[in-house]
């Protein structure tokens, strides 16, 4: 976890590694990163069992629905830690800001909370991106795999269990063959997590390499879905350069009109 994210709380501060850890659970749909590792919790104070997030999201038009989703999963994760019974989400400059906190906070749902603006169900929304991540994580381990030597073939015939961990590498066993390295282990282990939040076949003898239907590929198939899954990849890295620019852009200009307001004060 980045020294950011471990900053955000006191040492002293009740269940502070499992809230750390509840909270790198929650992922940025559009990009499939943690909210942590993004920079987008800005504070965070747990005070007698009550806790207020501050969210700081690269701009102030991002979708209001992305926003939701993140803030709504960031309450519930921390309602799930034992030591807190009260979350308040606090969303700053954003132009959703008031609907936001107020149905977020009430645990009200987005259709609900945004009825008038016709907001729908975010079910929809959470699966498309739950589908993007997983076509992106398991671009990463195909490349893993081709980079290790092991044909098409080879891949189409692997099983989860031919998957195994030592410290922090992830290995490939193929038949009659010795382990290769193939990336390394959190980088596996997000990929078959996917796996199980999709309903896919997580058990050691299913398929390593399925479509999204749970099919497993053929080696006529596998150039063509790893393309797409590429492409699928790249698009989600870009979008995370992007916003991770911004939002470092717009924290720089914040900071800097802070300092011109203190400036400014100091010469009245």
């Amino acid at each position: 976890m980045p020294k950011e994210a471990q900053s955000l709380l006191p040492s002293d501060v009740p269940d502070r590694v499992i809230i750390l850890e509840r909270l790198n659970r929650v992922l940025d749909p559009e990009l499939d990163e943690p909210v942590l590792q993004l920079g987008f919790i800005e504070s965070l104070h747990v005070q007698e069992g009550h806790a207020t997030v501050a969210i700081h999201m690269p701009t102030s038009w991002c979708a209001a629905n992305f926003a939701y989703m993140m803030a709504e999963d960031i309450r519930r994760e921390l309602l799930a830690v034992k030591s807190i019974h009260a979350v308040t989400i606090r969303l700053g400059d954003h132009f959703a800001a008031p609907e936001i906190e107020t149905g977020v906070n009430a645990g009200i749902p987005f259709a609900e909370a945004f009825a008038a603006e016709g907001g729908g169900n975010l079910a929809t929304l959470r699966a498309t991106f739950l589908q993007k991540g997983f076509l992106s994580r398991q671009e990463r381990l195909l490349r893993g795999l081709k980079d290790a030597g092991l044909t098409a073939a080879d891949i189409c015939a692997l099983r989860i269990g031919d998957l195994s961990f030592v410290g922090d590498a992830c290995l490939a066993r193929c038949a009659g063959r010795k382990p290769v390295g193939v990336g390394s282990a959190d980088m596996a282990r997000r990929y078959l997590q996917r796996r199980v939040e999709l309903g896919l076949d997580d058990s050691p003898t299913g398929p390593l390499i399925t479509d999204l239907q749970d099919q497993p590929l053929t080696v006529e198939r596998l150039e063509e879905h790893f393309k797409i899954a590429r492409t699928v990849r790249l698009s989600l890295e870009a979008n995370g350069a992007f916003c991770r620019a911004v939002l470092v852009a717009r924290q720089t200009n914040s900071h800097e009109m802070a300092f011109l307001g203190q400036t400014k004060s100091f010469q009245r």
